[in-house]
């Protein structure tokens, strides 16, 4: 229950990143624009969430790792409180994780461009050049 917060605190930093401004040409005709806008909107969001996917597997994989390097720690010392080291460890573990992760996550950029273009192009767009 304690690391429950763990994947919900991830998504909250997710979501203070930057909106990708990217609007690729398409030929509207036809086609009605509030659902087009909605479209986009969608695809923007996964392509921008696929992006932060290291970092919350890198910060929930620091904290199992912390916690269980803090328990074996504190199991072959036998010198002090085992649930304070794991509460340590998780903590330090968290936040190594979520530094190396972070250090994964790419700029946005041409990839996620593509990905937008891709998304629309299956929900029946014409993309024009």
């Amino acid at each position: 229950m304690r690391y429950a917060a763990l994947p919900l605190f991830c998504a909250f930093l997710a979501g203070c990143a930057p909106a990708s401004t990217y609007r690729p040409k398409v030929d509207l005709t036809g086609v009605d624009r509030a659902r087009f806008e909605i479209d986009l909107s969608d695809c923007k969001k996964v392509a921008e969430r696929d992006r932060y996917g290291p970092l919350l597997a890198a910060t929930i994989l620091g904290a199992g790792l912390g916690t269980a390097g803090a328990a074996a720690i504190a199991g072959v010392a036998s010198t002090g409180n085992v649930g304070l080291a794991e509460s340590y460890g998780a903590i330090i573990g968290t936040a190594g994780g979520a530094a190396f992760g972070a250090s994964q996550v790419p700029a946005p950029g041409q990839d996620e461009n593509r990905f937008v273009d891709a998304c629309l192009r299956n929900n029946g767009y014409k993309l024009l050049d």
